[in-house]
């Protein structure tokens, strides 16, 4: 193994020992951690995975830590949701043999997410948080011409940033997705570019369908998208296609419609990046500090965007 040419997220992680692999961007962005989660369990890693959820919160749920936080076991009763990526996750674990759980953070302000996130984080003993990003939008600072969709990225990049304790890192997986909710990707590379300079950049690589952790994701996927028909993952999806070698307008499921996508070898790669030097770039982060409700988060991003001069798009010049 050539060590010297390996990305340094993975020196970065070396002596991790405690892992809270989370989506950050809600629905389907913990089953783009996948890969990532059955790679560092190889190496001996104590990995739990997370999910900002956009499932509803039943009363009769348990919340074993905040009342914002969910644990999803292969026994919780569904309540009649037939969203509900997170329940058919941890039965799919359960049939494998994985460890069947996976914790819900319900979908809030900072102030609530901050501390599931700080409860969960002490609970498990966790040294290391990795959020993921199905999809780049994670990176726009807030002055582009079209963020994408920020709010739910926003929250959980904000309160991660101010969980003390623990080295922190986001990746992304899906370049070329976000296209799909009108981000230009000349600003995904802008940013990683910033973020480069900053030292915050921490490499790239591929998916490939050889790599055992990948088989793993195509499995957990398919047999999730079979119990949820009506909700098949456009992101998830469309990645499991570049990683097979499709390219153009491939469409994997009919809810993308008539729009026209851009599948590419570029969606199976991780990004990797420091976390800090991501959140540093946000421009209203520190407004969305004192939010409770997504109501608030999303007055927080209206008027930060009234109140600054957005920068005109820009395509990628290749």
């Amino acid at each position: 193994m050539i060590s010297s040419l390996q990305p340094p997220f993975f020196q970065a992680l070396g002596d991790s020992k405690r892992v809270l692999l989370a989506g950050m961007g809600g629905g389907f962005d913990v089953f783009c951690g996948l890969p990532l989660y059955f790679a560092l369990r190889e190496q001996g890693m104590e990995v739990t995975l997370a999910n900002l959820s956009f499932t509803s919160f039943h009363p009769l749920d348990p919340r074993p830590l905040t009342p914002s936080l969910l644990l999803v076991t292969p026994d919780l009763p569904p309540h009649g949701r037939t969203y509900f990526p997170e329940l058919h996750l941890a039965r799919w674990l359960d049939a494998v043999g994985e460890p069947a759980r996976v914790f819900a953070f319900e979908k809030t302000g900072v102030q609530p997410l901050l501390g599931s996130y700080r409860a969960l984080v002490q609970q498990l003993a966790a040294d290391t948080v990795i959020l993921v990003d199905g999809g780049t939008d994670a990176l726009m600072r807030g002055d582009e011409a079209d963020l994408g969709t920020p709010h739910e990225d926003a929250v959980s990049l904000t309160a991660v940033n101010e969980v003390d304790g623990v080295r922190s890192f986001m990746v992304s997986l899906g370049f070329g997705i976000d296209a799909f909710h009108g981000v230009s990707h000349w600003n995904v590379l802008e940013a990683t570019a910033e973020i480069a300079r900053a030292g915050g950049f921490l490499g790239a690589f591929s998916l490939t369908p050889d790599m055992g952790p990948v088989q793993k994701y195509r499995e957990a996927c398919e047999a999730v998208f079979r119990q949820m028909p009506r909700h098949v993952s456009i992101v998830n999806a469309s990645i499991l296609g570049a990683i097979v070698g499709e390219y153009g307008n491939i469409h994997a499921t009919d809810r993308t419609g008539d729009s026209e996508l851009w599948i590419n070898p570029l969606m199976a790669q991780y990004w990797c990046y420091d976390l800090p030097a991501v959140a540093g770039r946000l421009q209203y982060r520190k407004a969305l500090l004192g939010t409770h409700t997504m109501s608030q988060v999303d007055q927080v991003i209206h008027a930060h965007r009234e109140g600054v001069a957005l920068r005109s798009r820009h395509i990628l010049p290749i």
